[in-house]
């Protein structure tokens, strides 16, 4: 007997007595065959849908070495956080592994269901669960060390694993990653000079579509205003807003579909009689672009009833924000025309009370993360309070997002957050008309009867 059989029965039978559950999460690399490929090839036999999501820790940002122990303490919690973020937010069950696949990129592949409707590649559900373990681990990797936090940030990226009989799983498993990878980095792979050519063809023929979803006051379940959403073409992986937003960044391509955002979102608005104030979320980038304020006011000229006191920018991607006073100054000009502007995530792994501090909006956006099972977790109540209390120093409105049951509600009006947004009210639909509107009305009595505005 070799040296190798002997390594190889030895891995195999360290492999037996591994519980499934060891091998779930960052299992050691056999000799004979890697778990995590098992594992999926488990799933596809059965034909189980799969996800695969990328993690990625990205310093893109430092114009400096990282030095060896930094990554050696961020993997370790990382690990950590991760494995402990997705069993709270998805469920062991639906979990197939959480791995490592190189030094900065952390894999988690779960079990999810394909979205029926034609043109989504992930339901919206899955997507925000993803979405929050990214902020869980960025909210965890700052506070393991605080001193990188402002120049870390987790980039991420899912994509469907669809079998085939074709292609080997370990192969399958790889390619998947790799597309995960390019979505998430930017990274020139035929596949992404293919998706550019797509963007600049959406560009070109104009070829989005607005939804809104009503922000709701939540004394009165009146609608106090609408926040204007982003969908692609269907049928598309740029249908989704965040890939649609992500990839359109990663081609330098952000303004220019910012700019075609702004624009159809005006005549939406117009061509309904929208009264309400309208949030249109828009980067620092294209904030500071030359041209885009007088695009802006060139688009209400042609719609008379728009103003400049009814649209709030709500800004979105702070760290790209390297001159916070020439910021402040680009505000100050928009101001002068009547924009409002909101800040969004307030509580998540970016946000922090001092950048608020420093740009004083006229409301500020609680991020879900903070929202979420708020009447169930007494430190996410202490994190809201604080919120609050800044936000009354400070003047300024607040909405709380991501609303998605009545217990939460009733913490937000308890602690005198005026406004939220969320499945609770409404999903995003088209814009309508207000004759149009006979839907809200249940949320509304709904709404009223909780707080005792009317007999229930």
């Amino acid at each position: 007997m070799n040296f190798q059989t002997l390594i190889d029965r030895f891995s195999l039978a360290l492999k037996m007595l591994l519980p499934d559950r060891s091998l779930k999460y960052f299992p050691p690399d056999f000799t004979i065959r890697r778990p995590i490929v098992s594992l999926l090839n488990n799933r596809i036999t059965r034909g189980v849908e799969c996800y695969l999501t990328i993690y990625r820790l990205d310093f893109s940002q430092l114009q400096q070495e990282v030095p060896e122990e930094v990554w050696a303490r961020l993997q370790e919690s990382s690990r950590r956080h991760l494995r402990l973020s997705t069993v709270n937010t998805i469920g062991e069950h639906q979990i197939i592994f959480i791995d490592q696949f190189a030094k900065m990129d952390f894999v988690l592949l779960v079990e999810g269901q394909f979205p029926k409707e034609p043109g989504l590649m992930i339901s919206a559900e899955l997507k925000h669960q993803f979405d929050k373990i990214r902020s869980d681990l960025e909210i965890g990797l700052a506070g393991s060390l605080p001193e990188w936090r402002s120049c870390l940030r987790v980039i991420t990226a899912s994509v469907p694993i669809a079998a085939t009989k074709t292609v080997h799983t370990e192969q399958l498993l790889m390619e998947s990653y790799q597309s995960a990878l390019a979505m998430a980095t930017g990274l020139i792979t035929p596949q992404m000079e293919a998706l550019r050519g797509q963007m600049e063809h959406l560009l070109d023929k104009g070829s989005i579509s607005v939804l809104a979803q009503p922000i709701m006051n939540l004394t009165s379940g009146d609608i106090y205003g609408w926040e204007i959403l982003t969908r692609g073409p269907e049928g598309t992986v740029l249908h989704l807003p965040d890939e649609l937003f992500q990839f359109a960044s990663q081609t330098r391509l952000l303004s220019r579909l910012e700019f075609l955002v702004a624009k159809r979102a005006l005549e939406e608005i117009a061509s309904r009689k929208i009264r309400e104030p309208i949030f249109l979320n828009v980067t620092a980038i294209t904030l500071s672009h030359p041209l885009f304020l007088s695009h802006v006011l060139q688009c209400l000229e042609r719609h008379p009833p728009l103003s400049p006191q009814q649209i709030y920018f709500e800004i979105t991607e702070r760290h790209q924000i390297a001159d916070m006073g020439a910021m402040i100054e680009i505000l100050q000009t928009y101001r002068k025309h009547g924009f409002r502007f909101a800040v969004d995530d307030a509580g998540s792994g970016y946000s922090g009370l001092h950048w608020i501090g420093e740009l004083v909006p006229e409301l500020i956006k609680i991020d879900r993360s903070v929202i979420q099972h708020v009447d169930r977790i007494a430190i996410k109540e202490t994190l809201l309070r604080a919120i609050v209390t800044a936000a009354r120093e400070m003047k300024c409105e607040l909405v709380a997002e991501g609303v998605e049951r009545e217990e939460e509600a009733d913490v937000l009006f308890r602690l005198d957050v005026g406004m939220g947004q969320g499945f609770y009210f409404a999903r995003p639909n088209v814009l309508l008309h207000e004759h149009e509107r006979d839907m809200f009305e249940e949320t509304k009595v709904r709404i009223q009867n909780r707080r005792g505005l009317v007999a229930s």
